[in-house]
C-alpha cells in the first residue's frame, strides 16, 4: 500500500509537470528573448549617447573601443543619415539574428546586433534552473508521499493484524488506538465492538456447552449405574444386553468429549494412526442389525488400491462414517455399499438421489436453529474438517458421499 501511494503521488506530480512543461518553456523562451532585446536596445542607446556627446564636444569617436565594450559575439554598425558607413563590425560568423537601433543627435543610425547563441545560452540556463526546481519538487513530493503513506498504512496494517487475530480467535488485544482518521477509526471501533460481542457470545456458548456436557454426563452416569445393576442379573440375556448398553454409554461419553473438542475448534488428544479398513468394517457390523430391521443390506468393498494407514482422531472419523450410514438408511433405498479406496470412504445407496436444488445446500444444515432434524451431514462435515479431512458429494444418481482423510505422512504438524 505504501508503495502504491508513493507511486501514485509521483505519477500525479509528473503529469502536472509534464502538462506545464510546454507553456512554461514558451514563457521562459519569450522572457529570454525580451531580455536580450532590451539589452541590445540599452547598448544601442548608450553608444548613441556617447557618439552624440563626442560630436557636441568636437571629439572623434573610437568606434572600435565602443565595439570592444560589447559582448564577444555582438556586432556594431554606425551609418550616417546620408547612408555613409562610419563603422561596420558584424556579429560573430556574420549571422546576426537579433538587433536594435538608436539615433544620435545628428540622426546617425547606431545598430547593435548579436547571434542567437546568447539567447540559446540564456534559455538553457533558465531551463536548467527550472529543471532543478522540478526535481526538487519531485523529491519533496516523494518525501511527503512517503510520510503520508506511512501515516495511512501503519494504522491499516494494525487494523489488518487485529482483524486477523480476531479471525483466529484471539480476543486478548487491547483497545483500538485512535488514528484521527475518521474512516479508519470508524472501522476500528466497529471491529472492536464486533470482537467484544463475538467474544461474549463464544464465552457464553462455551459455558453453556460445559454445563450441558456436565448435565449429560450426570444423566449418563445415572443410567450406567442402573444398567450395571441389571448386568448382574441372573438372566443371561438381560445381562448381555446390559453389558452392550454399558459399552454404548462409554462410547457416548467419548462422543461427548470429541464433540466438545470440535465445538472448541481443536482436535482431541487422541489423534494418531489407525487402520481405515478395520474402522469401516467395525461400523458396518454395528449397522447391519439396523439395516436388517429395515429389510435392507449394508456391505463393504475394498478397492484394488492398497489400504493406507490414516492419521486423525479415530472417534471423529467413526462418527462421520456413522452419520453417512445413518443418512443412507433414512433417506436412501436398496443396498448400501461402503467403498474404501485409499484414504477415502464412499457410501453408495440405490436411491433416486437428492433434488438438484437441494444438493448445493446439503451440508448447510436446517435454516431454523431450533430444528431437531437435518443437522447430520452438516455436523459430519464440521467434524471431518476438525481433523483436516473432507466430506463431499461425488455423485447423485445414486447419491455418493465421499469421506477423505489425510494420509499419515501429510498429517498436520504437532498432531
Amino acid at each position: 500500500m505504501r508503495r502504491r501511494l508513493v507511486v501514485s503521488t509521483l505519477a500525479i506530480v509528473l503529469v502536472v509537470l509534464g502538462t506545464l512543461a510546454l507553456p512554461i518553456g514558451i514563457v521562459v523562451y519569450n522572457t529570454a528573448e525580451d531580455q536580450l532585446q532590451a539589452t541590445l536596445t540599452d547598448q544601442a542607446n548608450t553608444i548613441a549617447a556617447v557618439i552624440s556627446e563626442n560630436d557636441s564636444l568636437g571629439r572623434a569617436t573610437n568606434y572600435a573601443q565602443l565595439d570592444a565594450n560589447l559582448g564577444p559575439v555582438d556586432g556594431l554598425t554606425v551609418v550616417t543619415a546620408d547612408g555613409e558607413v562610419l563603422y561596420d563590425e558584424p556579429a560573430a560568423d556574420g549571422a546576426a539574428n537579433r538587433s536594435a537601433e538608436a539615433r544620435t543627435a545628428d540622426r546617425d543610425i547606431v545598430t547593435v546586433s548579436t547571434t542567437s547563441e546568447l539567447l540559446d545560452e540564456n534559455f538553457r540556463s533558465q531551463l536548467s534552473t527550472l529543471l532543478i526546481l522540478a526535481l526538487g519538487a519531485l523529491a519533496a513530493a516523494a518525501g511527503l508521499a512517503a510520510v503520508q503513506a506511512h501515516q495511512l498504512a501503519r494504522p491499516l496494517e494494525r487494523l489488518s493484524r487485529r482483524a486477523g487475530a480476531i479471525g483466529e480467535g484471539d480476543f486478548s488485544l487491547g483497545p483500538f488506538v485512535r488514528t484521527r482518521i475518521p474512516e479508519i477509526d470508524g472501522i476500528g471501533s466497529a471491529l472492536e465492538t464486533s470482537s467484544q460481542r463475538v467474544h461474549t457470545m463464544l464465552a457464553n456458548e462455551r459455558h453453556f456447552t460445559a454445563d450441558a456436557t456436565h448435565q449429560l454426563r450426570t444423566g449418563i452416569a445415572g443410567i450406567a449405574m442402573r444398567v450395571e445393576i441389571l448386568s448382574m442379573s441372573g438372566d443371561p440375556e438381560i445381562a448381555d444386553e446390559a453389558r452392550t448398553i454399558l459399552k454404548q454409554t462409554d462410547q457416548l461419553n467419548s462422543t461427548i468429549d470429541e464433540l466438545l473438542a470440535a465445538a472448541r475448534n481443536r482436535s482431541t488428544s487422541e489423534r494418531g494412526d489407525f487402520d481405515l479398513v478395520a474402522l469401516v468394517e467395525h461400523h458396518v457390523e454395528e449397522w447391519q442389525p439396523r439395516y436388517a430391521n429395515s429389510r435392507r443390506h449394508i456391505g463393504m468393498v475394498v478397492s484394488s488400491s492398497p489400504p493406507l494407514v490414516q492419521h486423525g482422531t479415530r472417534g471423529l472419523a467413526g462418527q462421520v462414517i456413522d452419520v453417512m450410514m445413518d443418512n443412507a438408511l433414512k433417506h436412501g433405498a436398496g443396498s448400501v455399499t461402503a467403498l474404501i479406496d485409499g484414504p477415502s470412504v464412499t457410501i453408495i445407496d440405490q436411491g433416486p438421489g437428492v433434488d438438484p436444488a437441494r444438493l448445493k445446500t446439503l451440508f448447510d444444515g436446517p435454516v431454523d436453529p431450533a430444528a431437531r432434524h437435518g443437522r447430520g451431514l452438516s455436523l459430519a462435515r464440521r467434524l471431518a474438517q476438525v481433523d483436516g479431512a473432507s466430506l463431499d458429494v461425488v455423485g447423485n444418481h445414486p447419491l455418493r458421499l465421499r469421506f477423505t482423510l489425510p494420509r499419515a505422512d501429510s498429517a498436520p504438524s504437532g498432531a
